[in-house]
């Protein structure tokens, strides 16, 4: 079994409302970013935002090259990455930090084909937000080429089993090569994909052909968010944690993203099994 690679998702679109702790700034960031590393995440990703008002910055090129400097002075060694918009060319400002020598960017992520991006409230029966989401073929193609031309590690969101299949085509027509990281969201109240359970991993997990190594991560917003990355640990999978993903636990309390990772270590010592530097993350994955 590998050691467990976890990844902090520091902010994402989570409100200060919501949990005072969220970080906006790029300052704030790069300083969860060291804490959470410091408390065993070998990833961390984070949206750059305006620092008062909390808005996404599309693409927001400066506040992550701002944030990763900081971060790369204490800790050279860890996998940092960006978020990406699809305004414009939606993965400029990729190509910039990887090519900025002063930043270095190592790492990337994207959602391959559609979704819609809404939540269902079974306390009032409404149905909330209507934001679909595409990222096409051609936006992929040339995604990959930037990780090619500059060895970048890359992850694959999974909201539908269509983007499981469409991972498998873009591998079996060699668009991507290597080990594959599948990174399972699953929601309790949003209306994409399956909902959390180990079922649904099974389901997507499914669709890979034995001949393509891969590995999958816990990756769950809503309540169901600590089960699922219980299974992860216990089943060799990884784990994503953070308020970008879960801001608040069930009983209305507000976390820091150091102590969400500090959990998952917890459940990681209790399973016996040992958590993954950076380095060794860069190592398990090594895609390019």
């Amino acid at each position: 079994m590998d050691k467990l690679i976890i990844e902090a998702a520091v902010n994402e679109q989570s409100q200060k409302d919501d949990n005072p702790n969220v970080p906006y700034s790029a300052e704030e960031c790069a300083a969860d970013a060291l804490r959470c590393a410091a408390a065993g995440a070998a990833i961390v990703h984070f949206h750059a935002r305006d620092p008062r008002s909390g808005v996404l910055l599309a693409p927001g090129t400066d506040t992550y090259a701002t944030a990763m400097r900081l971060i790369r002075a204490e800790r050279p060694d860890l996998l940092v990455y960006p978020t990406y918009t699809m305004e414009g060319d939606a993965f400029a400002h990729i190509e910039a930090l990887a090519s900025d020598p002063t930043v270095r960017l190592r790492c990337a992520t994207i959602d391959p084909g559609a979704m819609n991006f809404s939540r269902f409230d079974e306390r009032t029966g409404a149905i909330h937000g209507d934001k679909p989401f595409v990222v096409t073929h051609a936006d992929a193609a040339h995604f990959f080429d930037i990780c090619k031309r500059f060895g970048l590690l890359y992850s694959v969101v999974v909201r539908e089993p269509g983007h499981v299949r469409t991972t498998v085509a873009y591998h079996r027509s060699g668009m991507i090569g290597g080990k594959i990281l599948f990174k399972l969201n699953l929601a309790d109240d949003m209306l994409f994909g399956l909902p959390p359970s180990p079922a649904a991993v099974d389901a997507y997990m499914g669709l890979v052909p034995d001949d393509i190594e891969h590995t999958w991560m816990a990756y769950t917003y809503g309540s169901s968010h600590w089960a699922m990355n219980r299974h992860a640990v216990l089943t060799g999978a990884h784990v994503r944690t953070g308020l970008g993903d879960h801001p608040v636990e069930d009983d209305g309390s507000t976390p820091t993203n150091e102590a969400l990772v500090r959990r998952v270590v917890a459940l990681a010592d209790e399973a016996g099994r040992a958590v993954a530097t950076p380095a060794e993350a860069a190592a398990i994955l090594g895609n390019p």
